[in-house]
This record gives C-alpha cells, sequence and structure tokens, in this order.
C-alpha cells in the first residue's frame, strides 16, 4: 500500500514525496549516533503521534526503550522501532529500511476511460509520485469529462494511494471549487485547495486545462483495497448532493502521516493527524462505510442502476 505522508519537507500524499515545507530535515550528525542515541531519538519523535497521549503508549515506550538500551544494530533497533509506531501512531505508520526505498518502483498504471451510453466510467489505480506521471495521469481524467456526459462511475476500488494531487486535478471537474478536504493535527488544519482545475495542499500540485464544471450523478466503487490516497479522493466528494458511493469498506487509511529521514538511511512515517471533510466529519484508521454496501462484483451494477434513475 502507498501511503499518505505529511512529509518533513512537505505535504506528501504518496509514497516519499513533498509538498508543503514545514521544518527542517530530521537531525544532522557530525559523527554516527550509537544505537542506543539513534533509538532514543527516534522514540523521541513518536512522543507526538496520534496515540502517543494514550497510557498504551507510556507503556509501549518503555519497553522500546529497554530493549533499545541492549540493541547492537541499527537493523535490530528499527526491529524494536516498529513495534513502538505501531502503538504510538497506529496501523498507518511504519519505519521503512533504506533497501525499501530503494526498490525498483511499480510500473505505472494509467487511468483507464470508457464511455458508453454517455455514462463515463473512470477507474483510478494508484500512482506513486516517483513515476513522474502525474501530469498524464490528470489529462487522462480531465480530457474525458465534457459537458456531453450525463453521469460517472468513479472506480476506485483497486487505488490503495500515491500521489493524490493528480487523482484530484484530473477530477476537478467534477468537484466544486474551493477547500475539498482538510489535514487536522493537534491545533493546525492544513486544507487541499481546488482552483480552476489547480490542486494545492494535497499531493503533487498539477493543474488541468478543463475547468468546465459537470453537474452530473456520481457513483463511486470502493472496497478493501481503497486506501490512503484512494480515501482522500473519496473524501473530497463527501457531502455532495449527487453523489453515492456503491461496494464495501475502505482499508482505513485516511490518517495523516509526517516522515522523518533517520541516520542510516531508513524513514519514519508517523501518523500524526486525521482527515476533515466538508460535512465536518473527521476519518482516520476507521473505514470509510459506502451508502450502498454490497458485493465488490455487484458495485459496478448497482452504481450504473442508480445513475439510470438519474435519467441517465
Amino acid at each position: 500500500m502507498i501511503i499518505i505522508l505529511l512529509s518533513i519537507v512537505g505535504v506528501v500524499v504518496g509514497a516519499f514525496a513533498a509538498l508543503w515545507k514545514i521544518g527542517p530535515l530530521f537531525r544532522s550528525y557530525l559523527l554516527p549516533p550509537t544505537v542506543q542515541e539513534y533509538g532514543e531519538n527516534t522514540l523521541s519523535i513518536m512522543d507526538s503521534g496520534l496515540y502517543a497521549s494514550k497510557p498504551e503508549w507510556q507503556e509501549a515506550r518503555k519497553i522500546a526503550s529497554d530493549k533499545i538500551a541492549r540493541a547492537t544494530s541499527y537493523a535490530e533497533a528499527n526491529k524494536i522501532l516498529r513495534d513502538a509506531i505501531a502503538v504510538a501512531g497506529g496501523k498507518h505508520s511504519n519505519i521503512v529500511s533504506a533497501d525499501e526505498i530503494k526498490a525498483p518502483r511499480k510500473e505505472y498504471l494509467a487511468p483507464t476511460v470508457e464511455i458508453s451510453n454517455k455514462i463515463v466510467t473512470v477507474t483510478l489505480p494508484e500512482l506513486d509520485i516517483r513515476q513522474n506521471k502525474g501530469q498524464e495521469y490528470a489529462d487522462t481524467i480531465a480530457s474525458a469529462l465534457d459537458p456531453s456526459i450525463c453521469g460517472v462511475v468513479l472506480d476506485l476500488r483497486q487505488n490503495q494511494g500515491g500521489d493524490m494531487g493528480p487523482m484530484l486535478a484530473g477530477l476537478s471537474p467534477l468537484l466544486p471549487d474551493g477547500d475539498l478536504t482538510s489535514f487536522v493535527f493537534k491545533e493546525n488544519v492544513h486544507s487541499v485547495n481546488l482552483k480552476d482545475g489547480h490542486v494545492t495542499g494535497g499531493g503533487s500540485a498539477v493543474s488541468v486545462k478543463n475547468t468546465t464544471k459537470l453537474s452530473v450523478p456520481i457513483a463511486i466503487l470502493t472496497g478493501p483495497d481503497t486506501a490512503s490516497s484512494g480515501e482522500q479522493t473519496l473524501l473530497a466528494f463527501r457531502g455532495l448532493d449527487n453523489v453515492k458511493v456503491f461496494g464495501q469498506p475502505t482499508a482505513g487509511f485516511a490518517s495523516v502521516n509526517q516522515s522523518y529521514p533517520l541516520y542510516n538511511g531508513s524513514l519514519m512515517i508517523l501518523t500524526i493527524g486525521e482527515s476533515k471533510t466538508r460535512t465536518g466529519e473527521t476519518f482516520g484508521d476507521s473505514p470509510i462505510i459506502p451508502d450502498f454496501e454490497v458485493p465488490l462484483a455487484k458495485a459496478a451494477e448497482q452504481g450504473l442502476d442508480w445513475l439510470k434513475q438519474k435519467g441517465c
């Protein structure tokens, strides 16, 4: 799964990308830290995790600190820290090793568009920002959304996340300008905004030329593989009167992460907040429930039936 990141060098919704500058890089060392210094410094950062105020974290922190005192390598410390961060930040948090970061990128999957009887079916796969395909991804979607259509099926069932900026920019003809969602962490709120086909504040800042707004019914399909930026895309439509969601609950990774580069080339991804929609609802580690919970294999059929009831 591709996670939502709020990067130390920028807001990131996707894998290893940055958008929103909030501070300097995490720690520079003139000399390599000891394993114990490395571990304790990382635990200190975890104190800002979403769940770090709970008593479970204090217990888990002490256990981790005791183990780190006896650790003999960074790799051993990372194993201990992975257990700890699951308590401080929850299931969306992780310690990603240097080898995992350097792993070969997945092959780019382009969004697909099918048109039948003036109904457009848009299938949005995940998008790794490192593929540098954001503009192409967004343009593929936006170019198919013209005034001649009468309805849209938006299939997010296999969208495990990545760079949300191109996803929202491509769908911008279907979304009202203004704040789409926001990221809430402690007293801070950061908005994801759309204006004239340009998305800022979440994922890559991408623009599309098609800025004509369409007022058509939209059936969104979701399932357990809809995660992270796939869920953020879903939440951007939350509260719109012309939208219904069909399928199964999502994976429950709509929380907001911050990433910290660690000394040994690893990356700490710590959940620090939740997402808030235009309805005032907040979403984090719990699945997002569809309006109509139906088997995945029947979700598209149910969505099309609803569009036909709306006049398509």
